[in-house]
């Protein structure tokens, strides 16, 4: 009999040591939070693509002024392509405002010339003001923040202001 009530005297008496792990969360929980400070996030200002905003209540076809064009910039490995889509212009219209504009080092995209057809566009259709980017995978993150910068103004004036960043679909 003697055994047994050591044995229940031993598993009484144990105890846990609550103190290394109160210790170890007074350190580390500091220490997370002025890590935390030090993270900063970075965000582009973009927006989504709009169905044409047409009014059911406008009687007859709108003017050619009066459209609203979206652009649609294609920045490739080899080239950059301009097109532009609208409900309210013909086929032909469209088609006069494509242009496409080769890329010899894939590090340095025409810009300028970018800038000047984006110019072009928005004198011709001046209520315009959304231009989707569709970057491929190889083009490098820096081009598409230039692209998006040209697009959105030049020589202090503003072009589109809504910047849409999209992938290729298809």
């Amino acid at each position: 009999m003697a055994l047994r009530s050591r044995r229940r005297e031993d598993i009484g008496d144990d105890e846990l040591e609550l103190v290394p792990v109160m210790n170890m969360f007074l350190v580390l929980i500091p220490f997370l939070l002025l890590s935390a400070s030090f993270y900063h996030i970075k965000a582009i200002n973009t927006s989504v693509p709009v169905l044409s905003s047409t009014s059911a209540t406008t009687k007859g076809k709108p003017s050619k002024a009066d459209a609203k064009v979206t652009v649609i910039v294609e920045l490739k490995e080899k080239a950059v392509v301009l097109t532009a889509t609208c409900d309210e212009l013909s086929y032909n219209d469209l088609v006069k405002l494509e242009t496409e504009m080769p890329v010899k080092n894939p590090e340095v995209y025409p810009m300028e010339k970018i800038s000047q057809h984006l110019q072009y566009i928005k004198d011709k259709y001046p209520k315009s003001d959304t231009v989707i980017l569709v970057p491929t995978q190889q083009v490098a993150y820096g081009t598409i923040i230039r692209t998006m910068d040209t697009a959105r103004s030049a020589n202090n004036a503003e072009l589109f202001p809504n910047v849409v960043l999209s992938g290729k679909v298809g």
